[in-house]
């Protein structure tokens, strides 16, 4: 995909368009059965936001 450049008459633009992103993980669990669900979004992987995670589903579920 290109964005729009200047050029000379009658060259063709080409550069690639670079698209800014953020990453997020998303913890979640679903019971089959039922098809309930609940899941989280953090901006890390890592232990910490694993555990605020299990937190608030052992109080969602309690």
């Amino acid at each position: 995909m290109t964005g729009k450049l200047i050029t000379a008459r009658g060259v063709k633009p080409v550069a690639p368009l670079l698209w800014k992103r953020e990453n997020f993980w998303l913890y979640g669990v679903v019971e089959p059965l039922s098809g309930w669900h609940f899941c989280q979004e953090y901006a890390e992987l890592n232990g910490e936001d694993f555990q605020q995670f299990i937190d608030a589903l052992s109080r969602l579920i309690g």
